[in-house]
């Protein structure tokens, strides 16, 4: 059963709220009283596991007190219709609206946290609302607010249980809207690239507090509305409703349904919701049944009921034929090569604790260039582009690319500023589809912003196209273009490489810093990969690789910059290289008594 209710994913995903809504409008007439109240109960579980599963499923960011904004909006929305005498839809965007407040009072400062600690602040936030509202004589104290007005439409009240289905339906169809949009647009792409691998994902170009802030603040969004509904349709609250013991099951939700799957977020709320329910026959043991259940669920399905599926298997379908408007395109990058220079390094220095990790580095870049930088492993040649890159900050030092000082900014601004790089060991969105890697490095060159992408406007929509264009261009150009649907992590390991070099190529940069990217290789790879090296010089970029394979550096590279125990020990040419004693010595070693003449000679070939 779960098997086929995977393969329907993609349908569900794709006829999204109109399937959803065609198969829930019958139930008011196919069930008692009831069971309509507890359907009612589903939908709010429904409503707010879709904003958590933006911050948990997508954001990857643990909040143990969602319950807080839960609350915050069921406390304006009961504040404003019994005190200020406003009703439940002029209520409705100041629930919104100071729940959005509270998660960027709450998120801006804390989202620099990682883990357990991010953990524990987000649950020490959902216990200071809840007690706030338990002491505070405005809200009720511990007894809460009663005769809460049920909203009206055109003079009709709300308040039977089929039109409160209906109007929950409602809100969570327009939630389930606005969450679908999100998840499929630059932002979503960026969520998930920062729950796979933080540090890539800034590395890439994505700015990472702010991103997690945005998935902070719609998650309290989606929240406050649920709140709102929910106090219009008890018609009274009181601290109890947003315990602790509340944001665990709304992340039980998520957890169980299975993270960034909109499907399984529904499932999971009518299980969390429904099977108690069911089980009340058994009185006093059907919590503990319950919880035994959920263990064996998770033990059993760790990926959760209903997996997020594969976003599509054929993301180039829509866009026909590729033609020659798809090829990419470098206008901050001159074709021409020139004196002027493309990156300038002077005195790079960092020290880590007592080891002196890069000393005085400095080195120049023509516009146009491929240079090579070696030495010995441990010599420091990854921690000279941890400084270049902003991933590491430089203890003295001076970087700039072109004209514009790199030095202090963050890894994000360094690739819209126009550097981009790859890893020494392969840090791809295994997770995410080949193509998605690809769109996420391009976060830096996209425009719409995220009121586009929440309303999925006319804008949005033709950034989209055109980013998949450029996307399925990137792929050819490394290789990759028919597999562009699988999951990164299911590429051989060469084409892993390809995929990170065509992801740093999609933000365009000037120059491209490639860290040893022929690690792994066979000999046939390494060709290929000498091969497009020459054709990323050929599209104007300048190109700066580090490597250990001397016949690739010697190959490609017009320049050569030697580290050895993080100091500048030469640079020249290769064939200037190639007869510098010093540089020998520092790669093989020297015995006074006896120099290995065949392993220079091997060397120098």
């Amino acid at each position: 059963m779960i098997a086929r209710a995977q393969r329907l994913s993609p349908l569900i995903i794709r006829f999204g709220p109109l399937a959803i809504l065609v198969l829930s409008l019958a139930i008011p007439f196919m069930i008692n009283l009831y069971w309509l109240d507890v359907m009612i109960g589903i939908l709010t579980f429904g409503m707010l596991g879709l904003g958590l599963n933006l911050v948990v499923g997508y954001a990857g960011l643990l909040d143990l007190g969602y319950a807080a904004f839960y609350a915050i909006g069921a406390y304006t929305t009961a504040l404003l219709t019994t005190v200020g005498h406003m009703n439940f839809w002029e209520s409705l965007p100041f629930a919104v609206l100071f729940s959005a407040i509270a998660g960027v009072i709450v998120g801006y400062p804390t989202l620099r946290l990682r883990s357990d600690y991010l953990a524990i602040v987000t649950l020490g936030f959902g216990e200071i609302v809840r007690i706030t509202a338990t002491n505070l004589g405005f809200t009720g104290g511990p007894n809460g607010i009663y005769g809460i007005p049920a909203p009206s439409i055109f003079g009709y009240q709300i308040f039977s249980d089929m039109s409160q289905y209906y109007l929950g339906l409602a809100f969570l169809l327009v939630i389930l809207f606005f969450t679908r949009h999100l998840a499929y647009s630059r932002m979503g792409r960026a969520w998930l690239s920062l729950r796979e691998d933080e540090s890539a994902s800034e590395a890439v170009g994505v700015p990472s507090v702010r991103v997690k802030l945005w998935a902070y603040v719609f998650g309290a969004i989606f929240a406050g509305l649920a709140g709102s509904f929910f106090a219009a349709r008890l018609t009274a609250i009181s601290p109890d409703s947003f315990t602790y013991t509340q944001s665990v099951n709304i992340l039980i939700v998520v957890v169980l349904g299975g993270m960034a799957s909109f499907p399984g977020v529904l499932l999971g709320a009518a299980v969390v919701v429904g099977l108690p329910e069911i089980l009340r026959f058994m009185s006093l043991w059907r919590l503990f049944v319950f919880a035994i259940g959920l263990i064996a669920l998770m033990l059993l399905r760790p990926q959760g009921l209903w997996p997020a599926a594969a976003r599509t298997r054929d993301p180039f379908g829509q866009l026909g034929p590729p033609g020659d408007d798809d090829l990419p395109q470098f206008p901050d990058a001159p074709k021409a090569k020139g004196a002027e220079s493309a990156l300038l390094v002077e005195g790079l220095r960092r020290r880590f604790g007592g080891v002196l990790a890069v000393d005085d580095v400095s080195f120049r870049v023509q516009r146009g260039q491929v240079v090579g930088i070696i030495g010995p492993n441990g010599a420091g040649k990854t921690t000279v582009f941890n400084c270049i890159t902003g991933v590491t900050r430089p203890d003295a030092g001076t970087v700039t690319l072109g004209a514009t000082p790199l030095r202090g900014k963050q890894p994000h601004e360094v690739v819209a500023a126009g550097l981009a790089r790859t890893f020494q060991g392969i840090r791809l969105f295994k997770g995410m589809q080949v193509f998605e890697n690809v769109l996420v490095g391009m976060y830096p060159r996209q425009r719409v912003n995220v009121l586009g992408s929440l309303l999925h406007t006319r804008a949005q929509r033709r950034e989209e196209r055109d980013s998949l264009r450029t996307a399925r261009a990137w792929l050819r150009f490394v290789g990759l273009e028919e597999v562009a649907g699988v999951k990164a992590s299911e590429l051989a390991y060469g084409d892993q490489r390809r995929l990170e070099i065509a992801r740093a190529l999609a933000a365009q940069p000037q120059v491209l810093l490639l860290d040893e990217p022929a690690a792994g290789m066979n000999p046939s790879e390494k060709r290929d990969l000498m091969g497009l090296v020459r054709r990323i010089q050929q599209l104007g970029v300048t190109v700066v690789l580090i490597d250990h394979d001397m016949n690739l550096v010697m190959g490609v590279s017009e320049h050569i910059v030697v580290i050895d125990r993080g100091r500048k020990i030469a640079e020249g040419t290769p064939e200037e290289i190639q007869r510098n004693q010093h540089v020998i010595d520092a790669y093989l070693g020297r015995d006074e008594s006896e120099q290995d003449d065949e392993a220079v000679n091997t060397w120098r070939s």
